[in-house]
């Protein structure tokens, strides 16, 4: 089996920047993640990447994993199952290798192969909370989703729910807004939490309306499809929601029966709201589960704890992206390739015990 100076788990944005950069360091390397682009791909209009005005996520990733292979990086589509130590006993072919390296790392995939490496870069992100409701995993594809970009065509002219209150709720009513006849954001909190410039197009669209504190308490369906989203309102009355949630008016291709809510009186809490789809966008707990059996450190919200080099306090191991202390990644892609390529230029300086060289173009400048 050969023996790899680096593994790099995860193929989202930061793990892509990793191998870009360890291509241009010469490490020997592999890119091992179950969807390119990880998260990237469910963003609808990516307006903050520097260099791209107006850019979606699948055509972003496109991008990066373009130039991954022609930097001469592989990536394989699989999931790691397993990350464990293992000591490299060949050490004739590795000359001048100190103790932790030589111990390695041993990546066992879905498909049960097995990889070995020398260092390690988990750059795995978040996984998508669940609401954890009745409904929800009976009915998930079935009419609950968590991605709105996914299947465009298939919400036109339906109504639609969006959970959730932070970017990826309100990025998502607006994408599902331009094909299904009404969009309902259901938040708990008091107000949205979106980017100002989200927020402006929520309150611009005329089939967009939101619900705030309120709860979704199950999802109910016919046993084939998601009918109704139970909602229990949190909050005083007068606040219940930004619009009127009963006789709304009739828009184009809008049935106004379909969607009032039953029980529209307010002096019950629980009401049912009438929908085809409801999209889970409340956010995503760190991808740490391979790393928490090796010893890794957490900090108290369960993200990985890393030094100012990426470096965790496990040697051989670093980490980058959105599974990092919240200090250091602040959830956007800017910041996951940031670290990513920092990552790899800390897994160079432990692999090589050398400074790592600055990258100016096709030359190698120390500096």
């Amino acid at each position: 089996m050969d023996i790899l100076d680096l593994i790099i788990i995860g193929s989202g944005p930061a793990g892509l920047t990793a191998s870009i950069y360890a291509s241009c360091y010469h490490l020997k390397h592999l890119v091992i993640g179950e969807k390119p682009g990880g998260q990237m791909q469910f963003a609808t209009d990516i307006l903050n990447y520097p260099g791209f005005e107006d850019v979606s996520g699948k055509d972003l990733i496109e991008r990066m994993v373009s130039q991954v292979k022609k930097r001469g990086g592989e990536i394989i589509t699989q999931s790691v199952i397993k990350m464990s130590k293992n000591e490299i006993r060949n050490t004739k072919q590795i000359p001048n290798l100190n103790d932790q390296i030589q111990k390695g790392y041993l990546i066992e995939t879905q498909d049960g192969k097995k990889y070995i490496a020398k260092a390690v870069i988990l750059a795995t992100g978040m996984e998508r909370r669940k609401l954890g409701v009745p409904g929800e995993i009976e009915y998930t594809g079935r009419g609950v989703h968590y991605c709105a970009t996914c299947e465009k065509q298939d919400y036109d002219g339906k109504i639609c729910a969006v959970v959730g209150g932070g970017n990826s709720a309100v990025q998502a009513a607006v994408q599902l807004s331009q094909s299904a006849d009404m969009v309902y954001i259901i938040y708990r909190g008091t107000e949205l939490r979106g980017d100002p410039i989200w927020i402006e197009k929520i309150k611009k669209s005329k089939k967009i309306e939101v619900i705030l504190n309120t709860q979704v308490k199950e999802i109910v369906g016919d046993g084939t499809n998601v009918k109704r989203a139970v909602l229990e309102f949190t909050g005083p009355a007068a606040q219940v929601s930004q619009v009127t949630l009963q006789n709304h008016p009739t828009r184009v291709g809008f049935k106004a029966s379909e969607a009032t809510l039953e029980k529209p009186s307010f002096a019950s809490p629980v009401k049912l709201l009438a929908i085809d789809k409801i999209f889970i966008e409340i956010g995503g707990v760190p991808g740490t589960a391979l790393v928490i059996p090796l010893g890794v450190e957490m900090d108290t919200g369960g993200y990985i704890k890393v030094n100012s080099k990426l470096a965790t306090n496990v040697a051989g191991i670093f980490a980058a992206g959105d599974l990092v202390s919240y200090g250091l990644s602040i959830e956007q892609i800017a910041s996951a390739v940031g670290l990513g390529a920092r990552a790899a230029a800390s897994a160079f300086a432990y692999l090589k015990g050398e400074k790592t060289p600055t990258v100016w173009g096709k030359a190698q400048i120390k500096r």
